[in-house]
């Protein structure tokens, strides 16, 4: 995450350097950077869309095409996963409401996992926190639709 209106590669200020430091990828590897990036595998009858990257307006291009692929069809089954996510603001809210829309007009189901405090007041400030219901893991969006 970089300040408003600063490149892309400028250093994090100072006074919030030890903030952000938790949301820094910990892996080595480059595709767990900060790249905005979508993963989707199936779990049980779900397609699970995994957000990778920071989901903004200039991230949103690259994972929308496989939030709308899982989301299309009849009766769509779909967990969004956000826990890979290092940063999203209301581009990405934009992009679940979307895909929300989609999933209750052809008559599935949508699950939101984040465990993020940030993530979970953008999703408050837009007002979405009720409609989204999102749950801490992976395990508690399957459990929720057993029951």
């Amino acid at each position: 995450m970089t300040q408003q209106g600063a490149p892309r590669d400028a250093p994090v200020p100072v006074d919030r350097g030890a903030q952000n430091a938790a949301r820094e990828p910990v892996s080595e590897d480059p595709a767990d950077g900060v790249v905005p990036r979508a993963r989707t595998h199936r779990v049980g009858g779900y397609t699970v869309v995994e957000l990778h990257g920071e989901i903004d307006i200039a991230g949103v291009g690259s994972v929308g095409p496989a939030l709308d692929a899982a989301t299309a069809g009849d009766r769509p089954s779909v967990i969004v996963d956000l826990r890979p996510t290092a940063f999203f603001d209301c581009s990405g809210l934009g992009l679940l409401c979307r895909a929300h829309r989609r999933v209750r007009e052809r008559g599935g189901r949508m699950r939101l996992v984040c465990d993020d405090a940030l993530i979970l007041r953008t999703l408050r400030a837009g007002r979405m926190l009720d409609v989204l219901e999102p749950v801490a893991t992976l395990d508690e969006a399957l459990r929720a639709e057993e029951g």
